[in-house]
């Protein structure tokens, strides 16, 4: 699994969000697909025309699927501009989806040059395959 360095600008993006509990490796990602599949469905009116921000808000961890701009819903999040990890699949299934962006992250901290640099990620889903943005810098 390899990724590309981009640069991303400053962004708001603002829309619907849902609790994300504690990820529990008994029962793997199954439940936390499940809610995001569930408000993804609730608020994106077709699959490319929305983002997903796994975040911690208000000491709450969340998932944010919003659009961009400030006045689509009642949460907003500022992505800062910056260098982040690229990672794209093809992968369509929730669940899968899930154990990507585990991977991703995974592949990023074992980097020889970068490490996370926040507590967020961006899925990008405006794109043709399913893109995931992790903030990072140099180590």
């Amino acid at each position: 699994m390899s990724f590309e360095i981009v640069q991303l600008n400053k962004e708001i993006f603002s829309g619907s969000r849902v609790e994300i509990p504690e990820f529990d490796p008994q029962k793997g990602f199954a439940v936390m697909s499940e809610i995001k599949e569930a408000a993804v469905a609730e608020f994106a009116k077709t699959a490319t025309d929305f983002v997903g921000i796994n975040a911690n808000i208000d000491g709450v961890q969340t998932y944010l699927v919003a659009k961009s701009g400030a006045d689509n819903g009642d949460t907003s999040f500022e992505i800062t501009e910056g260098k982040y990890a690229k990672f794209v699949t093809q992968a369509k299934e929730r669940t899968a989806i899930d154990g990507f962006i585990g991977q991703s992250y995974g592949e990023v901290m074992q980097s020889d040059t970068v490490t996370v640099a926040g507590t967020f990620n961006l899925e990008d889903l405006r794109e043709a395959d399913f893109t995931i943005y992790i903030p990072i810098m140099d180590k």
